[in-house]
């Protein structure tokens, strides 16, 4: 199976499915029914910047011009200022990110969703818009590549992962990585990444105390 080529080797005859949920054909998603155990409490609520963590990357989708849909797990609460945002909830319980993704790309009516963590704050809507202009490619998913790694989100995934989801969870795999192994997956890299998010903030991640403190940090630098 080809994975990892660059973009222009998915053009292809792919016509964009248009759907009603969204002009794009893409709806957005955060991906937030982690445990959170690393950082203590509740990523999703947590403050950051006057605000829940949360919230950023819901602004951040919907300035891009998406709907938002949010992957919970079972009976988990979310900020009173998001109420009434669409939410779907883990089918496989503690299957990680890579279960998230699962539920969200079984209940979603189109082709496309671009996925952003709860913890990702800095994620960058230059950054979203340059990843949803390539949902013309014939991949199952389009991400990013940084100097230090493969970065799963913000990345765009096509329905046609679940049957390699599936697969994954049955052998008890659980992050997105594990899945981008085995679909095809065209990436940004090098200065078609760097002309969207030239600092790389989109990849912080708030796992720890530490990194909470440190994302708020690069917040008030940027």
């Amino acid at each position: 199976m080809t994975t990892g080529q660059s973009l222009d080797s998915f053009r292809g005859g792919h016509q964009e499915r248009k759907d009603s949920m969204t002009e794009h054909g893409i709806i957005g998603a955060v991906l937030a029914g982690g445990r959170s155990r690393r950082l203590g409490r509740d990523k999703a609520t947590v403050e950051f910047v006057g605000r829940p963590l949360i919230s950023y990357p819901v602004g951040a989708l919907r300035t891009a011009g998406l709907d938002v849909v949010l992957a919970l797990r079972g009976g988990q609460e979310i900020p009173a200022a998001l109420q009434g945002v669409s939410c779907v909830y883990d089918d496989v319980e503690d299957a990680g990110p890579l279960g998230g993704l699962y539920a969200l790309l079984k209940w979603m009516p189109g082709e496309w969703a671009l996925v952003v963590s709860c913890d990702q704050p800095l994620v960058q809507v230059n950054l979203l818009h340059g990843i949803m202009t390539h949902s013309d490619c014939t991949a199952d998913a389009v991400v990013t590549r940084t100097p230090e790694r493969l970065q799963p989100m913000p990345g765009l995934y096509r329905k046609s992962c679940l049957p390699a989801i599936e697969g994954a969870l049955e052998r008890g795999e659980r992050g997105l990585r594990d899945l981008l192994s085995g679909v095809r997956r065209c990436e940004l890299a090098g200065e078609n990444l760097n002309r969207l998010d030239l600092e790389h903030a989109s990849f912080i991640n708030v796992n720890t105390p530490e990194d909470l403190l440190e994302a708020r940090r690069l917040a008030s630098a940027l």
